[in-house]
């Protein structure tokens, strides 16, 4: 069989949760026997907008192409022809059995309408609530405030101020950098990054309601957009993956047929951890606290480190946080958040490779989560699970699903500090009480926590299903 993976970003320069189900089951099924093939873009104002360039990782082969974020309506955020034109090539040379789309974010929908003029099968595997929120999926509100559901009144006063696309200023110098590339083959997009980085940093002020006028536009664009990718989803794929139960029914509510979801959850990666022994904290040493996730607001470490300020400095002095993660999203947030880790004596690291992300969970004991949206199903908190470590999480959509499977820990209310620093204070007790250096029960692998290698023979039946157009579920 010959599959086309398609997702918005892929590795090695991009391993958020996305990134890492797709390219780890992709590896799974081409070492099954199955021949398969990534398309994915990159940002790079060194290079050609919508240019195309072949790469390799792990050895697959990857199609990148360049999308800088050039759209010139809002419509092109989820329909935009240019790429579809490139991604009808792809088709046409790939000629895949099955497309596995992973996210349609800086693609196109279009490419459901392709597969379908061709008679490809699609299977669909959704991470987060993008069909339903533009704003990345994450239904968050600029306010600060949390979406339980997609209200088109309510994201006409948030997606005025979401930057969609790059200014025309940043478009001219985007082509001035890509132009000195290829004809003197020097990259000055570093420096221009770095630029932009320092004024993102320097700029401030919050978020306040846009005028009616553009409110009410943008509320016409979502009612669209939402028609046009429900529309798109059930009428072109075969089979929707969901990794959590939890969403289910929001994702019915939203539109799409329920004959064709079906909950495939994500594997652990116990091979990987039991590469890392587990290091035990020896007979003075301090309870580990981790955060490890991007440093951004929706994240919420700053919430982290307000109740370990509130905890008893007797507790604090026998524990030990680290707060680490990609740096590079939000500077502003980054410096306000090591300001506030500075008296406490908190150090606020930047991102780790994927091995540096296992030998940090051997060495955890308690792993924090404080996310403030709804989480689908975090590969961090299985990565703890499965090094030995416990960990506290914002009782919301997959954190919550992950502890009710047995994952072992506590949760704490959204955004409740308060909350936050019992369930941690009494995780550091409870580390304190356990007899020093015996080692904790490590976690192995049950029909709820599965490898990952169950996970791609999983896809591997979907797809087979897909192509016979089967719709039963697996199992």
């Amino acid at each position: 069989m010959r599959v086309l993976l398609a997702t918005h970003l892929y590795p090695p320069h991009h391993t958020a949760g996305v990134e890492v189900f797709a390219s780890v089951t992709a590896r799974h099924v081409a070492d099954a026997g199955h021949e398969v093939v990534v398309v994915t873009t990159e940002k790079d104002i060194a290079r050609e907008d919508l240019s195309v360039r072949d790469r390799e990782h792990e050895g697959l082969r990857v199609i990148e192409v360049v999308n800088n974020l050039f759209a010139g309506d809002f419509e092109e955020t989820w329909r935009r022809p240019a790429v579809d034109r490139v991604l009808a090539g792809v088709l046409d040379e790939v000629r895949p059995d099955v497309v596995h789309v992973h996210h349609l974010l800086y693609l196109s929908v279009g490419l459901l309408d392709l597969c379908e003029a061709r008679g490809i099968r699609v299977v669909m595997t959704i991470h987060d609530f993008w069909l339903g929120c533009a704003r990345f999926g994450q239904l968050l509100h600029p306010d600060g405030s949390r979406c339980a559901q997609v209200d088109a009144a309510r994201c006409g006063t948030c997606l005025p101020s979401f930057k969609w696309r790059q200014s025309d200023l940043e478009r001219s110098v985007a082509r001035g950098i890509s132009t000195v590339k290829r004809v003197t083959g020097l990259d000055v997009s570093g420096a221009a990054r770095r630029l932009a980085a320092g004024r993102r940093g320097a700029g401030g002020g919050g978020w306040s309601p846009p005028a009616a006028a553009e409110a009410a536009r943008f509320e016409g664009l979502v009612a669209r957009r939402l028609e046009d990718l429900v529309a798109s989803v059930n009428r072109c794929v075969d089979r929707v993956l969901l990794p959590a139960r939890f969403m289910v029914p929001w994702f019915e509510g939203l539109g799409l047929d329920p004959s064709r979801l079906h909950v495939e959850t994500t594997g652990v990666d116990w091979e990987g951890a039991r590469r890392h022994a587990r290091v035990e904290r020896g007979a003075s040493g301090p309870v580990r606290v981790l955060f490890l996730g991007s440093l951004v607001p929706h994240k919420a470490p700053h919430l982290l480190l307000e109740a370990w300020a509130q905890l008893p400095e007797a507790v604090r002095g026998a524990a030990n946080l680290r707060v680490l993660g990609p740096d590079q999203h939000q500077p502003a947030y980054v410096e306000e958040l090591r300001r506030a880790a500075e008296p406490l004596g908190v150090a606020v690291g930047g991102a780790l490779g994927r091995e540096e992300v296992r030998a940090e969970m051997a060495r955890t004991d308690v792993l924090v989560v404080p996310s403030q949206w709804a989480e689908i199903r975090p590969l961090v908190m299985l990565e703890a699970f499965a090094a030995g470590a416990r960990v506290v999480a914002t009782d919301l959509g997959g954190m919550a699903e992950l502890l009710a499977d047995g994952l072992p820990g506590a949760l704490f209310g959204e955004g409740d500090v308060g909350g936050l620093r019992t369930c941690v204070e009494a995780e550091i007790q409870r580390a304190l009480r356990t007899e020093r250096g015996a080692s904790p029960a490590v976690a192995a692998p049950s029909p709820r926590f599965r490898p990952w290698a169950e996970v791609g023979g999983a896809m591997i039946e979907h797809y087979e299903r897909a192509v016979r157009g089967d719709q039963a579920p697996i199992g």
